[in-house]
């Protein structure tokens, strides 16, 4: 079907104009989102080491564009690099209902210091940009069923969003297509990702791993853009993506289905709660059934969780779960985080602080929790971000919920109120944090981006 061959087309060819406003207005939301939740991952495990290594390689290189939430700037490649090691770090970006893949991380980064780098970069190219790089990450996701993406060893998320972020620096660098195969065939001779990451406790890679992404996506855009040559079918040819990563074992048809008329970009979902994805549905019914019910802590005896099978990451191994020992294995526990939100009625930033993984009523009610995987609902787009809880109480009852549009799903948004109470939050927390003033004028001028000139207005402002 010659996927390689459409999706360039459609990254070089498509306009601001195309695109309908319902997705540029998601797009702006996904921006904002990323400002704050990079600002205020500075302290997130690794970050400050990936940052410093940024600096150590500039070699007082040109300052070219800017780090976020540390009011400093970089050459445009390690700007990116340091500030796509922040944007997994706080565990609150967006996410695409139907790809299970969090599509603007590496895409955003990239976007806004090359953006930086080249002068002259409108609201409305931005824009563009990223909604092509979104659209690329997603439907290339889209090929494959989640639960596929570790079974040959590889972390496919962020593999899927660097290709994503490749397109959009082509786009901005305005490469004809061509030229945009070349780029995406130079990243896949440089970035992987390997699911081992989720085995291992201590390391800090799956907070980082963002920014090898994003460095591999904007150095096979400007290579492209010198003229180096790729091969002609990086994603589907005999030896090339799909192959490397998945067996062949893959459907194209997803992929090109109603390419530039039903926008991808558009099922984003912006997470309230700073935790994995898998979490959510069982946070979700945990706090409505809490909330609708006279139920204590205390009374209860069971909390019995179904999610689908790409929620194992969240789940397995079960005793880990129950026990995490930081901030990042602890965002990837389901016991933890529905005890955490049983506990205090909210799941927020400082549930995470070390101090509180060990309270003994969170361990409690976490011993108390079981699970099963339902791999239907991996099949199903709808289901992908849904969550059935029971909690059973010593007086016999048994409450029961399932929730298929979390909180944040475009079905079921976030309130305007409640995303700009996230912004703060994450904002609040930089190096260099801006005033509330300042904030509100940030959100204001994204929420009228079509209308700036040029993006550096923008990246002076943060």
């Amino acid at each position: 079907m010659d996927i390689t061959r459409k999706l360039a087309e459609f990254t070089a060819n498509t306009r601001f104009e195309d695109i309908p406003a319902e997705v540029i207005e998601v797009e702006k939301r996904s921006i904002l989102d990323n400002i704050a939740i990079i600002s205020g991952g500075v302290d997130g495990d690794g970050c400050r080491q990936f940052v410093e290594f940024a600096e150590e390689m500039s070699a007082g290189g040109k300052g070219e564009a800017t780090l976020l939430g540390y009011g400093k700037k970089l050459p445009a490649i390690w700007a990116a690099f340091a500030n796509a090691s922040m944007v997994m770090a706080l565990d609150f970006s967006d996410t695409s209902q139907t790809a299970t893949i969090h599509p603007n991380t590496s895409t955003f980064t990239v976007c806004l210091a090359l953006a930086e780098k080249l002068g002259g970069v409108s609201g409305k190219d931005f824009l563009t940009a990223m909604v092509c790089g979104s659209e690329v990450a997603c439907r290339l996701a889209r090929a494959t069923q989640a639960s596929r993406f570790a079974m040959y060893g590889y972390y496919m998320p962020p593999v899927f969003t660097s290709f994503g972020a490749t397109a959009a620096a082509c786009k901005l660098l305005g490469l004809n297509a061509d030229q945009i195969i070349d780029a995406w065939s130079l990243n896949l001779s440089q970035y992987i990702c390997s699911s081992e990451l989720t085995k291992n406790k201590e390391t800090p890679i799956r907070s980082v791993r963002e920014a090898f992404g994003a460095k591999a996506a904007m150095s096979s855009a400007l290579l492209a853009a010198k003229g180096i040559k790729g091969f002609k079918d990086p994603f589907e040819g005999e030896q090339g993506f799909y192959k490397a990563y998945f067996q062949n074992d893959y459907d194209p048809e997803p992929v090109l289905k109603d390419l530039g008329k039903l926008w991808e970009a558009q099922n984003l979902v912006f997470k309230p709660w700073p935790c994995c994805m898998g979490n959510h549905g069982c946070i979700n019914a945990a706090m409505n059934i809490m909330k609708a019910h006279d139920i204590k802590p205390e009374d209860i005896t069971a909390l019995k969780a179904e999610a689908p099978s790409t929620a194992r990451v969240v789940l397995e191994p079960t005793e880990d779960k129950k026990r995490p020992k930081n901030a990042i294995n602890a965002k990837y526990s389901m016991p933890y985080t529905v005890s955490t939100s049983i506990i205090d009625g909210q799941v927020t930033l400082s549930s995470f602080e070390q101090d509180k993984l060990s309270r003994p009523e969170i361990l409690a009610l976490a011993d108390k929790f079981s699970h099963k995987l339902n791999d239907d609902w991996d099949k199903d787009p709808e289901m992908k971000t849904a969550g059935r809880l029971t909690i059973e109480t010593k007086d016999g009852r048994s409450f029961t919920e399932l929730v298929v549009k979390t909180l944040g799903n475009p079905l079921n948004p976030m309130t305007d109120d409640a995303f700009a109470a996230k912004f703060h939050s994450c904002m609040d927390l930089a190096d260099a944090p801006r005033t509330r003033d300042e904030q509100d004028q940030i959100m204001e001028h994204v929420k009228s981006l079509e209308t700036i000139n040029d993006m550096r207005d923008i990246a002076a402002m943060l």
